[in-house]
């Protein structure tokens, strides 16, 4: 049974980083792309190492140090596309088709670790494949105020779940090795690093308005990223995963309240196909009975 404490944390973290997402749309009016993506990371780092301290945690070593590394490139690829493509399109599109990541990590399992796709699984990826589709070709559904994006910003929406995908896989065997508030320190820091000469340009006004909310877009991944983390220690897989699809309500409440872009029904058909076929991945497999 889920543990009521658990289930409220990563509820309340889904709705933080939902959170960190609108923030990053409001500052696109600001910063550039790399500018978000390093501010992001680098007050991420800036949190955590305050939690480390406070918490008297353990700070990352050395050689946690290629790992991290690895990770970072990863966080870096995604966020950049991630964060362009909501500067250009509404945000509960973004994040309905950034929930086929699992699709794709089913992908992955078989073509790098040779894990067979089951009858469940194709039909898991057909109905990803039919969602994200949906959303895609009816955009024009959304009464946006940017329109229906630039090309590239549907394509930045398309990969950013590919390279998550990636980088999920990676923290599946790279968990054991770290503790959460660590892991994420340090890779934060160092995807703060990797963005940094790509931040480099027009430097923007920075007022009051500006200045809280790139402290507002650090704390929010931070502290939702750990709410996440010790949430799902005390749940299982199955309930977190059904949680998360609360991200999608998250993302077209603060679309609609913040940026007045109101989801059609597209959406929700779309969004309704990916949940259905995240679903049907993440369901445990039937056990055979031993006689």
């Amino acid at each position: 049974m889920a543990a009521p404490n658990g289930v409220a944390m990563a509820a309340i973290g889904i709705a933080f980083m939902c959170g960190m997402d609108a923030v990053a749309k409001a500052l696109g009016a600001e910063l550039s792309t790399f500018q978000i993506v390093f501010v992001r990371y680098l007050g991420a780092a800036l949190w955590l190492a305050l939690w480390i301290v406070i918490s008297k945690g353990t700070w990352p070593r050395r050689s946690d140090l290629p790992r991290q590394a690895i990770r970072a490139v990863l966080l870096f690829l995604t966020a950049t596309m991630f964060f362009y493509a909501v500067g250009q399109l509404p945000i509960a599109m973004v994040a309905a088709l950034g929930m086929t990541a699992p699709l794709y990590v089913t992908l992955l399992g078989a073509l790098i670790f040779a894990e067979p796709i089951h009858v469940r699984g194709w039909i898991a990826l057909a109905l990803g494949a039919a969602g994200a589709a949906i959303i895609v070709l009816t955009g024009a559904s959304f009464n946006a105020v940017n329109g229906l994006g630039h090309p590239l910003a549907w394509a930045a929406a398309l990969l950013a779940p590919v390279t998550y995908a990636v980088l999920l896989v990676v923290l599946k065997h790279h968990a054991s090795r770290e503790a959460p508030d660590t892991m994420t320190m340090g890779q934060s820091l160092i995807a703060a690093i990797i963005a940094l000469p790509f931040a480099f340009g027009a430097v923007p006004q920075m007022s009051t308005h500006t200045m809280g909310l790139v402290a507002l877009i650090g704390l929010l991944g931070a502290v939702g990223f750990l709410l996440l983390i010790n949430g799902l220690k005390k749940i299982p897989v199955s309930v977190f995963a059904v949680i998360d699809y609360t991200g999608l309500l998250w993302a077209a409440t603060f679309g609609v309240v913040f940026f007045h872009e109101i989801p059609g029904i597209q959406l929700w058909i779309g969004g309704a196909l990916i949940v259905a076929a995240c679903a049907i991945t993440s369901a445990p497999a039937k056990q055979t009975a031993t006689p």
